[in-house]
Protein backbone atom coordinates (compact mmCIF):
# COMPACT_ATOMS: atom_id res chain seq x y z
CA UNK A 1 0.00 0.00 0.00
CA UNK A 2 2.61 2.45 0.62
CA UNK A 3 4.51 1.62 -2.35
CA UNK A 4 1.72 2.30 -4.14
CA UNK A 5 1.08 5.76 -2.71
CA UNK A 6 4.65 6.31 -3.36
CA UNK A 7 4.42 5.83 -6.66
CA UNK A 8 0.96 8.11 -6.66
CA UNK A 9 3.16 11.04 -4.93
CA UNK A 10 6.20 10.61 -7.27
CA UNK A 11 4.18 10.62 -10.65
CA UNK A 12 4.77 13.91 -12.52
CA UNK A 13 2.87 16.99 -12.65
CA UNK A 14 1.91 16.22 -16.13
CA UNK A 15 0.90 12.76 -15.12
CA UNK A 16 -0.83 13.42 -12.13
CA UNK A 17 -3.17 15.87 -13.65
CA UNK A 18 -3.81 13.22 -16.47
CA UNK A 19 -4.00 10.37 -13.89
CA UNK A 20 -6.81 12.66 -11.61
CA UNK A 21 -8.83 14.11 -14.10
CA UNK A 22 -9.49 10.90 -15.78
CA UNK A 23 -10.23 9.09 -12.30
CA UNK A 24 -12.34 12.45 -11.79
CA UNK A 25 -13.93 12.15 -15.22
CA UNK A 26 -15.04 8.39 -14.76
CA UNK A 27 -16.30 8.68 -11.69
CA UNK A 28 -18.78 11.20 -12.89
CA UNK A 29 -19.46 9.34 -15.75
CA UNK A 30 -20.06 6.28 -13.44
CA UNK A 31 -22.44 8.38 -10.93
CA UNK A 32 -24.44 9.82 -13.71
CA UNK A 33 -24.95 6.60 -15.29
CA UNK A 34 -26.40 5.72 -11.50
CA UNK A 35 -28.55 9.03 -11.17
CA UNK A 36 -30.01 9.07 -14.78
CA UNK A 37 -30.92 5.06 -15.03
CA UNK A 38 -32.40 5.56 -11.17
CA UNK A 39 -34.51 8.87 -12.42
CA UNK A 40 -35.86 7.08 -15.50
CA UNK A 41 -36.82 4.38 -13.48
CA UNK A 42 -38.78 6.60 -10.82
CA UNK A 43 -40.59 8.02 -13.47
CA UNK A 44 -41.76 4.97 -15.33
CA UNK A 45 -42.65 3.44 -12.34
CA UNK A 46 -45.00 6.83 -11.43
CA UNK A 47 -46.46 6.47 -15.40
CA UNK A 48 -49.38 4.35 -15.75
CA UNK A 49 -48.34 0.78 -17.36
CA UNK A 50 -49.03 0.38 -20.70
CA UNK A 51 -50.27 -2.70 -20.56
CA UNK A 52 -53.76 -1.54 -19.02
CA UNK A 53 -56.58 -0.44 -20.49
CA UNK A 54 -60.26 1.97 -19.30
CA UNK A 55 -63.33 -0.40 -20.06
CA UNK A 56 -66.53 2.24 -20.00
CA UNK A 57 -69.93 0.39 -19.87
CA UNK A 58 -72.92 2.23 -20.57
CA UNK A 59 -75.78 0.91 -19.67
CA UNK A 60 -79.85 2.10 -20.50
CA UNK A 61 -82.41 0.37 -18.41
CA UNK A 62 -86.05 -0.63 -19.15
CA UNK A 63 -87.12 2.75 -16.99
CA UNK A 64 -85.05 4.67 -19.38
CA UNK A 65 -82.09 5.70 -16.78
CA UNK A 66 -78.63 5.41 -17.64
CA UNK A 67 -75.75 3.91 -15.61
CA UNK A 68 -71.93 4.71 -16.95
CA UNK A 69 -69.12 2.66 -15.13
CA UNK A 70 -65.58 2.73 -15.82
CA UNK A 71 -62.97 -0.29 -14.81
CA UNK A 72 -59.43 -0.51 -14.96
CA UNK A 73 -59.32 -3.87 -16.42
CA UNK A 74 -55.16 -5.17 -17.04
CA UNK A 75 -53.80 -7.16 -19.98
CA UNK A 76 -55.58 -10.60 -19.91
CA UNK A 77 -58.76 -9.91 -17.33
CA UNK A 78 -62.06 -12.23 -18.60
CA UNK A 79 -64.86 -8.82 -18.67
CA UNK A 80 -67.65 -11.24 -18.27
CA UNK A 81 -67.51 -10.82 -14.81
CA UNK A 82 -69.04 -7.31 -14.81
CA UNK A 83 -72.02 -8.23 -16.78
CA UNK A 84 -74.51 -7.91 -13.81
CA UNK A 85 -75.83 -4.75 -12.06
CA UNK A 86 -77.85 -4.28 -8.86
CA UNK A 87 -80.02 -1.06 -8.44
CA UNK A 88 -81.48 0.05 -4.88
CA UNK A 89 -85.30 1.88 -5.20
CA UNK A 90 -87.39 3.56 -2.44
CA UNK A 91 -85.49 0.83 -0.17
CA UNK A 92 -86.82 -1.89 -1.90
CA UNK A 93 -84.33 -4.60 -3.96
CA UNK A 94 -85.63 -4.12 -7.48
CA UNK A 95 -84.21 -6.05 -10.15
CA UNK A 96 -84.60 -4.56 -13.99
CA UNK A 97 -83.88 -5.72 -17.13
CA UNK A 98 -81.26 -3.61 -18.91
CA UNK A 99 -82.34 -2.54 -22.16
CA UNK A 100 -79.39 -1.90 -23.87
CA UNK A 101 -75.26 -2.10 -23.33
CA UNK A 102 -72.49 0.26 -24.73
CA UNK A 103 -68.74 -1.29 -24.28
CA UNK A 104 -66.21 1.01 -25.10
CA UNK A 105 -62.40 0.32 -24.29
CA UNK A 106 -59.74 2.84 -24.43
CA UNK A 107 -56.03 2.03 -23.88
CA UNK A 108 -54.19 4.00 -20.96
CA UNK A 109 -52.12 6.41 -22.29
CA UNK A 110 -49.03 7.08 -20.92
CA UNK A 111 -48.87 10.77 -20.11
CA UNK A 112 -47.80 13.18 -17.73
CA UNK A 113 -51.12 14.64 -17.73
CA UNK A 114 -53.04 11.83 -16.58
CA UNK A 115 -50.67 11.35 -13.16
CA UNK A 116 -51.94 13.19 -9.82
CA UNK A 117 -50.76 16.55 -9.58
CA UNK A 118 -47.98 15.37 -6.82
CA UNK A 119 -46.78 12.41 -9.43
CA UNK A 120 -46.66 14.86 -12.13
CA UNK A 121 -44.30 16.99 -9.51
CA UNK A 122 -42.35 14.08 -8.84
CA UNK A 123 -41.88 12.80 -12.19
CA UNK A 124 -40.57 16.59 -13.24
CA UNK A 125 -38.03 16.77 -10.43
CA UNK A 126 -36.90 13.18 -11.57
CA UNK A 127 -36.19 15.00 -14.95
CA UNK A 128 -34.51 18.09 -13.40
CA UNK A 129 -32.56 15.62 -12.01
CA UNK A 130 -31.43 13.87 -14.87
CA UNK A 131 -30.37 17.09 -16.67
CA UNK A 132 -28.72 18.92 -13.76
CA UNK A 133 -26.76 15.90 -11.90
CA UNK A 134 -24.25 15.65 -14.57
CA UNK A 135 -23.69 19.39 -15.19
CA UNK A 136 -23.57 19.38 -10.96
CA UNK A 137 -21.01 16.45 -10.79
CA UNK A 138 -18.50 17.46 -13.99
CA UNK A 139 -18.34 20.81 -11.77
CA UNK A 140 -17.86 19.46 -8.42
CA UNK A 141 -14.79 16.90 -10.35
CA UNK A 142 -13.42 20.03 -11.80
CA UNK A 143 -12.82 21.90 -8.70
CA UNK A 144 -11.78 18.27 -7.03
CA UNK A 145 -9.36 17.96 -9.42
CA UNK A 146 -7.96 21.13 -8.61
CA UNK A 147 -8.38 20.66 -4.68
CA UNK A 148 -6.28 17.36 -5.15
CA UNK A 149 -3.56 18.87 -7.35
CA UNK A 150 -2.48 21.68 -5.09
CA UNK A 151 -3.03 20.20 -1.92
CA UNK A 152 -0.87 17.18 -3.19
CA UNK A 153 1.37 18.37 -5.38
CA UNK A 154 1.50 22.47 -5.12
CA UNK A 155 1.16 23.12 -1.09
CA UNK A 156 3.65 21.37 0.46
CA UNK A 157 6.49 22.40 -1.35
CA UNK A 158 5.62 26.03 -1.83
CA UNK A 159 5.36 26.61 1.82
CA UNK A 160 8.50 24.85 2.03
CA UNK A 161 10.44 26.87 -0.45
CA UNK A 162 8.28 30.39 0.99
CA UNK A 163 9.79 29.86 4.16
CA UNK A 164 12.94 29.46 2.82
CA UNK A 165 12.87 32.45 0.97
CA UNK A 166 11.64 34.44 4.58
CA UNK A 167 14.64 32.69 6.18
CA UNK A 168 16.98 33.60 3.10
CA UNK A 169 15.62 37.15 3.45
CA UNK A 170 16.20 37.13 7.20
CA UNK A 171 19.97 36.23 6.62
CA UNK A 172 19.63 32.76 7.73
CA UNK A 173 21.06 30.33 5.87
CA UNK A 174 21.91 27.35 8.58
CA UNK A 175 18.60 25.57 7.53
CA UNK A 176 17.78 22.68 5.49
CA UNK A 177 15.11 22.31 2.88
CA UNK A 178 13.26 18.87 2.80
CA UNK A 179 10.80 17.41 -0.25
CA UNK A 180 11.24 13.67 -0.49
CA UNK A 181 8.27 14.00 -3.76
CA UNK A 182 10.32 12.69 -6.96
CA UNK A 183 8.33 15.17 -9.58
CA UNK A 184 9.19 18.59 -10.50
CA UNK A 185 8.40 20.18 -7.41
CA UNK A 186 10.90 17.97 -5.59
CA UNK A 187 13.67 18.84 -8.20
CA UNK A 188 12.70 22.71 -8.25
CA UNK A 189 13.04 22.36 -3.60
CA UNK A 190 15.91 20.15 -4.51
CA UNK A 191 17.58 23.34 -6.53
CA UNK A 192 16.92 25.43 -4.08
CA UNK A 193 18.09 23.53 -1.48
CA UNK A 194 21.54 23.22 -3.70
CA UNK A 195 21.34 27.17 -4.00
CA UNK A 196 20.45 27.86 -0.27
CA UNK A 197 24.01 25.36 0.64
CA UNK A 198 26.05 27.13 -2.22
CA UNK A 199 25.18 30.41 -0.54
CA UNK A 200 25.72 29.32 3.27
CA UNK A 201 29.07 27.89 1.85
CA UNK A 202 29.96 31.19 0.13
CA UNK A 203 28.88 33.21 3.17
CA UNK A 204 31.13 30.90 5.40
CA UNK A 205 33.73 31.16 2.77
CA UNK A 206 33.15 35.22 3.09
CA UNK A 207 33.34 35.28 6.83
CA UNK A 208 36.66 32.67 6.39
CA UNK A 209 37.89 35.24 4.28
CA UNK A 210 37.13 38.30 6.45
CA UNK A 211 38.90 36.60 9.94
CA UNK A 212 41.86 35.78 7.68
CA UNK A 213 41.82 39.78 6.88
CA UNK A 214 41.50 40.45 10.35
CA UNK A 215 43.84 38.25 11.19
CA UNK A 216 46.48 38.83 8.70
CA UNK A 217 46.25 42.89 9.77
CA UNK A 218 46.92 41.95 13.68
CA UNK A 219 49.50 39.71 12.33
CA UNK A 220 50.89 42.66 10.01
CA UNK A 221 50.90 44.97 13.09
CA UNK A 222 52.84 42.35 15.40
CA UNK A 223 55.13 41.48 12.81
CA UNK A 224 56.12 44.94 11.24
CA UNK A 225 57.12 45.96 15.24
CA UNK A 226 60.87 44.00 14.89
CA UNK A 227 62.14 45.51 11.99
CA UNK A 228 60.83 48.64 12.56
CA UNK A 229 62.21 48.48 16.18
CA UNK A 230 65.35 47.48 14.84
CA UNK A 231 65.46 50.15 12.29
CA UNK A 232 64.22 52.86 15.04
CA UNK A 233 66.95 51.75 17.70
CA UNK A 234 69.98 51.66 14.92
CA UNK A 235 68.57 54.98 14.30
CA UNK A 236 68.79 56.66 17.52
CA UNK A 237 72.13 55.06 18.26
CA UNK A 238 73.71 56.03 15.14
CA UNK A 239 72.31 59.24 15.51
CA UNK A 240 73.68 59.42 19.14
CA UNK A 241 76.98 58.31 18.23
CA UNK A 242 76.95 61.01 15.80
CA UNK A 243 76.27 63.59 18.23
CA UNK A 244 79.10 62.39 20.18
CA UNK A 245 82.10 61.80 17.98
CA UNK A 246 82.70 58.94 19.13
CA UNK A 247 81.00 56.38 16.05
CA UNK A 248 84.20 54.86 13.86
CA UNK A 249 83.80 53.93 10.37
CA UNK A 250 83.45 50.39 10.91
CA UNK A 251 80.61 50.50 13.10
CA UNK A 252 79.03 53.52 11.20
CA UNK A 253 78.96 50.37 8.32
CA UNK A 254 77.83 47.07 10.23
CA UNK A 255 74.89 49.31 11.80
CA UNK A 256 74.07 50.22 8.15
CA UNK A 257 73.95 46.94 6.84
CA UNK A 258 71.79 45.98 9.51
CA UNK A 259 69.26 48.68 8.54
CA UNK A 260 69.70 47.27 4.95
CA UNK A 261 68.90 43.83 6.32
CA UNK A 262 65.85 44.88 8.12
CA UNK A 263 64.70 47.20 4.98
CA UNK A 264 64.91 44.18 3.02
CA UNK A 265 62.87 41.86 5.69
CA UNK A 266 60.29 44.99 5.26
CA UNK A 267 60.05 44.94 1.57
CA UNK A 268 60.04 40.77 1.46
CA UNK A 269 57.34 41.19 4.08
CA UNK A 270 55.20 44.02 1.75
CA UNK A 271 55.35 42.11 -0.83
CA UNK A 272 54.10 39.07 0.78
CA UNK A 273 50.90 40.81 1.92
CA UNK A 274 50.81 42.28 -1.81
CA UNK A 275 50.47 38.79 -3.32
CA UNK A 276 48.38 37.60 0.09
CA UNK A 277 45.78 40.50 -1.11
CA UNK A 278 46.12 39.69 -4.91
CA UNK A 279 45.36 35.83 -4.07
CA UNK A 280 41.74 36.34 -5.12
CA UNK A 281 42.58 37.53 -8.85
CA UNK A 282 44.81 34.77 -9.87
CA UNK A 283 43.18 32.91 -12.60
CA UNK A 284 44.47 29.15 -12.95
CA UNK A 285 45.71 28.27 -16.52
CA UNK A 286 45.71 24.68 -16.51
CA UNK A 287 47.50 22.80 -19.82
CA UNK A 288 48.38 19.28 -20.32
CA UNK A 289 52.15 18.46 -19.69
CA UNK A 290 54.35 15.45 -19.01
CA UNK A 291 54.36 14.80 -15.41
CA UNK A 292 58.05 13.47 -15.56
CA UNK A 293 58.93 16.75 -18.00
CA UNK A 294 56.98 18.96 -15.31
CA UNK A 295 59.31 17.70 -12.55
CA UNK A 296 62.11 17.73 -13.90
CA UNK A 297 62.03 21.30 -15.31
CA UNK A 298 61.21 22.49 -11.80
CA UNK A 299 63.83 20.61 -10.27
CA UNK A 300 66.64 21.96 -12.19
CA UNK A 301 65.73 25.67 -11.03
CA UNK A 302 65.69 24.04 -7.37
CA UNK A 303 68.84 22.55 -7.38
CA UNK A 304 70.79 25.43 -8.92
CA UNK A 305 68.73 27.62 -6.03
CA UNK A 306 69.92 25.37 -3.30
CA UNK A 307 73.29 24.98 -4.68
CA UNK A 308 74.22 28.82 -3.95
CA UNK A 309 73.22 28.55 -0.35
CA UNK A 310 75.33 25.67 0.31
CA UNK A 311 72.49 23.05 0.45
CA UNK A 312 72.38 19.76 -1.20
CA UNK A 313 68.73 19.35 -2.81
CA UNK A 314 67.88 15.51 -3.84
CA UNK A 315 64.73 14.77 -6.24
CA UNK A 316 63.14 12.01 -6.31
CA UNK A 317 60.46 11.59 -9.54
CA UNK A 318 58.42 8.25 -9.09
CA UNK A 319 55.86 9.50 -12.01
CA UNK A 320 54.45 7.31 -14.64
CA UNK A 321 54.64 8.53 -18.12
CA UNK A 322 51.76 10.08 -18.73
CA UNK A 323 50.15 13.53 -19.29
CA UNK A 324 48.60 15.74 -16.13
CA UNK A 325 46.61 18.95 -16.62
CA UNK A 326 47.91 21.73 -14.17
CA UNK A 327 49.12 25.23 -13.92
CA UNK A 328 52.62 24.59 -14.08
CA UNK A 329 53.60 28.27 -12.76
CA UNK A 330 52.09 28.26 -9.58
CA UNK A 331 53.21 24.65 -9.25
CA UNK A 332 56.83 26.37 -9.40
CA UNK A 333 55.28 29.31 -7.04
CA UNK A 334 54.69 26.89 -4.36
CA UNK A 335 57.86 24.95 -4.27
CA UNK A 336 59.45 28.15 -4.90
CA UNK A 337 58.37 29.53 -1.50
CA UNK A 338 58.29 25.99 0.49
CA UNK A 339 62.16 25.28 -0.45
CA UNK A 340 63.06 29.24 0.31
CA UNK A 341 61.63 28.72 3.48
CA UNK A 342 63.73 25.25 3.68
CA UNK A 343 66.88 26.39 2.38
CA UNK A 344 66.64 29.03 5.83
CA UNK A 345 66.22 26.10 8.41
CA UNK A 346 68.05 22.84 6.84
CA UNK A 347 71.12 21.98 7.89
CA UNK A 348 72.74 19.68 5.07
CA UNK A 349 69.86 18.30 2.52
CA UNK A 350 66.26 18.93 1.50
CA UNK A 351 64.31 16.13 -0.52
CA UNK A 352 61.79 16.73 -3.08
CA UNK A 353 59.64 13.46 -3.47
CA UNK A 354 56.95 13.65 -6.62
CA UNK A 355 54.25 11.18 -6.48
CA UNK A 356 51.13 10.50 -8.80
CA UNK A 357 48.20 9.46 -6.52
CA UNK A 358 44.26 9.37 -7.44
CA UNK A 359 44.45 12.13 -9.61
CA UNK A 360 46.32 14.15 -7.53
CA UNK A 361 50.11 15.32 -7.75
CA UNK A 362 52.08 14.60 -4.43
CA UNK A 363 54.87 16.48 -3.49
CA UNK A 364 56.75 15.76 -0.52
CA UNK A 365 59.40 18.74 0.63
CA UNK A 366 61.13 17.59 3.98
CA UNK A 367 65.13 18.61 5.28
CA UNK A 368 67.13 17.87 7.96
CA UNK A 369 66.36 21.25 10.09
CA UNK A 370 64.99 21.94 13.22
CA UNK A 371 61.61 21.39 12.21
CA UNK A 372 58.09 23.93 11.94
CA UNK A 373 57.81 25.88 15.46
CA UNK A 374 55.06 25.32 17.72
CA UNK A 375 53.27 28.27 16.97
CA UNK A 376 52.81 27.38 12.87
CA UNK A 377 51.54 23.41 13.34
CA UNK A 378 49.17 24.89 15.78
CA UNK A 379 47.72 26.85 12.87
CA UNK A 380 47.69 24.46 10.82
CA UNK A 381 44.24 23.60 9.60
CA UNK A 382 43.92 27.82 9.21
CA UNK A 383 44.77 29.47 5.72
CA UNK A 384 47.27 31.78 7.37
CA UNK A 385 49.78 31.12 9.02
CA UNK A 386 51.56 32.84 12.13
CA UNK A 387 54.33 34.10 11.18
CA UNK A 388 57.81 33.04 12.62
CA UNK A 389 60.25 35.51 14.37
CA UNK A 390 61.96 37.00 11.21
CA UNK A 391 57.94 37.08 10.15
CA UNK A 392 58.94 35.19 6.97
CA UNK A 393 57.77 31.98 6.96
CA UNK A 394 54.08 32.13 8.15
CA UNK A 395 53.19 34.73 5.15
CA UNK A 396 55.39 32.31 2.42
CA UNK A 397 53.44 29.58 3.65
CA UNK A 398 50.22 31.24 3.44
CA UNK A 399 50.93 31.92 -0.01
CA UNK A 400 51.57 28.47 -0.56
CA UNK A 401 48.10 27.17 0.25
CA UNK A 402 46.13 29.63 -1.20
CA UNK A 403 47.90 28.54 -4.41
CA UNK A 404 47.31 24.95 -3.55
CA UNK A 405 43.40 25.24 -2.55
CA UNK A 406 43.22 27.49 -6.24
CA UNK A 407 44.54 24.04 -7.86
CA UNK A 408 41.84 22.06 -5.87
CA UNK A 409 44.42 20.97 -3.31
CA UNK A 410 45.77 21.64 0.27
CA UNK A 411 48.95 22.23 2.07
CA UNK A 412 49.83 20.01 4.56
CA UNK A 413 52.64 20.47 8.04
CA UNK A 414 54.27 18.31 9.86
CA UNK A 415 57.73 17.86 11.75
CA UNK A 416 59.61 14.08 11.37
CA UNK A 417 61.96 12.69 13.13
CA UNK A 418 64.98 13.89 11.09
CA UNK A 419 63.46 17.63 10.86
CA UNK A 420 60.13 19.69 8.84
CA UNK A 421 57.85 17.99 6.01
CA UNK A 422 56.07 19.66 3.63
CA UNK A 423 53.08 18.16 2.16
CA UNK A 424 51.10 19.64 -1.26
CA UNK A 425 48.50 18.17 -2.66
CA UNK A 426 47.37 19.50 -6.16
CA UNK A 427 44.19 18.00 -8.10
CA UNK A 428 45.61 16.82 -11.76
Amino acid sequence: MGTVKNKWLNLSLRRFLIVTVFTSFGTVVVLSIFIISGCASFRHWLLPDPDMAYLSIEETMSDGSAINRTIVLEYGQDMSSFNYIVLEEDGDSAYKTSVEERYLLQKIEKSVDSLTPKRKLAYKMCGLTMFTAPTILAFAAIFLCIFIFYRRKLRDPLEIMAEGTRQIAARNLDFEIKYGCLDEMGDLCRSFENMRAALYENSKDMWNMLEERRLMQASVAHDLRNPIAIIQGYTEYLQKGLDNGGMDSEKTGRIVKNLGVAAKRLEQYTESIRILNQSEEIQIERKHISAVKLAESISDDLVLMAKHSGIKLQVRKNLPEEEINIDSSLVYRVLENIVNNALRYAERTITINFKLEESKLLIEVTDDGTGFPENILTKKSKKLFVAGEDGHMGIGLSISRLLCQKQGGNLELSNTANGACVKIFLLV
